[in-house]
């Protein structure tokens, strides 16, 4: 009877302790709701076409590739499809059978994906047709423009791969070493005469010479601090940026800084956490911080021009430029027009209804999506178009 009682007290202290876990409360900040505001323009909806699973309910920032005549579009599964610029009609269709992690990235006469498996893969922009594909150290997770001849790939485990573009050899490998926890995903390489530059996991950016992969110079963005591995995650995973002989980098729990194209000499700085990257319109930079507030500072010296909170925690994108506005979109599928002027929401539309995470890519005054479910959008303004 006594053993009876002490296992009816252990089962109902676990079911009190259980009880401790059930019955508590998500005390985590909710995303802000969708804002109310006063629209000044109405986004136009050109075209908008299922390109397949999108992201199938995991963590990518897939994007599409703009060529000069078709909008391509990858999913999760393997699905690549280029479509029409002007009414969305798919042109060519191929399943590569494999998990896409990356892409879609390209130039000239050709598109690039990377998988989970490893692979870097080149298709025909024309029709689809698998050009080369070339077995790397581990799942793609962030692709160069092709330039210059070359494509440059980043791997999960802290690599670059520099690969002819024409024929898919290998050029050179570098890397660096990769933390135990950092962030999923990564920005891809930025190719511009003669160099690449990239940002890794450790909170560096590096500069390497094009042709040998040498390393010609490394600014650290962000330092890892802290006791925990949690605390210590310092990515610089967003997009880079350079403009006039400047290379602009933000990090994960780090700074937005302005570097030197020559040297990597810091000519300036500011704490700002960011995982999205930055984009750079005339004397502006424009970046998303890590609690989903847009920015906009003066790129000359990093003052604060503007800020806009009211899109805080909905994981919105990169700002791009559409005409004489910025565009984020968020996890809902929203899409935000923004004053550059002031950080005044403007405008909305909607694309993808399960989000946008993919960078949104511009061309003549239209502007095309891909979102997590699928869905491959085009965007315009009356006016702009």
């Amino acid at each position: 009877m006594i053993a009876c009682e002490r296992i009816l007290v252990l089962l109902l202290a676990a079911v009190l302790l259980t009880g401790c876990g059930l019955w508590s409360r998500d005390t985590s900040e909710p995303p802000a709701p969708l804002p109310d505001f006063e629209a000044t323009l109405e986004p136009q909806g050109l075209w908008s076409r299922n390109t397949g699973a999108g992201s199938d309910g995991q963590y990518l920032q897939l994007s599409p590739f703009l060529g000069p005549e078709s909008v391509v579009a990858v999913d999760a599964r393997g699905r690549v499809s280029a479509h029409a610029l002007d009414d969305g009609d798919r042109l060519w269709q191929v399943d590569l059978n494999e998990p896409i992690t990356a892409g879609v990235s390209g130039g000239g006469d050709r598109v690039i994906v990377g998988t989970g498996k490893g692979h870097a893969i080149a298709l025909s922009l024309e029709t689809g047709d698998e050009l080369w594909r070339r077995t790397l150290t581990s799942e793609v997770q962030g692709i160069s423009r092709v330039d210059q001849g070359a494509v440059v790939f980043r791997t999960n485990d802290g690599r670059l791969h520099a690969l002819d573009a024409r024929t898919g050899e290998t050029g050179w490998t570098a890397g660096r070493t990769t933390p135990a926890l950092s962030l999923r995903g990564t920005g891809a390489p930025l190719m511009f005469s003669g160099r690449v530059a990239a940002g890794f996991d450790n909170g560096r950016v590096v500069m390497l010479g094009l042709g040998r992969g040498n390393v010609l110079w490394e600014a650290t963005v962000s330092t890892p601090s802290g006791r925990s591995e949690l605390e210590r995650m310092a990515d610089v995973d967003g997009a880079l940026a350079v403009e006039d002989g400047v290379l602009y980098a933000a990090g994960y729990q780090g700074r937005v800084m302005a570097l030197a194209l020559s040297d990597g000499r810091v000519l300036w700085q500011r704490d700002l956490s960011s995982y999205r990257g930055v984009s750079v319109a005339g004397q502006m930079l424009f970046l998303t911080d890590s609690e989903g507030h847009v920015w906009a500072l003066d790129r000359r010296n990093g003052a604060t021009l503007w800020q806009q909170d009211r899109l805080r925690l909905r994981r919105v994108t990169l700002p791009v430029v559409l005409g004489e506005h910025l565009v984020v979109g968020d996890y809902e599928g929203y899409l935000h027009w923004i004053s550059p002027e002031d950080g005044a929401l403007v405008g909305r539309a909607r694309g993808d209804h399960q989000g946008i995470m993919g960078v949104p890519q511009v061309r003549d005054g239209v502007m095309y999506t891909l979102g997590r479910g699928g869905r491959l959008s085009a965007f315009t303004l009356p006016s702009e178009n």
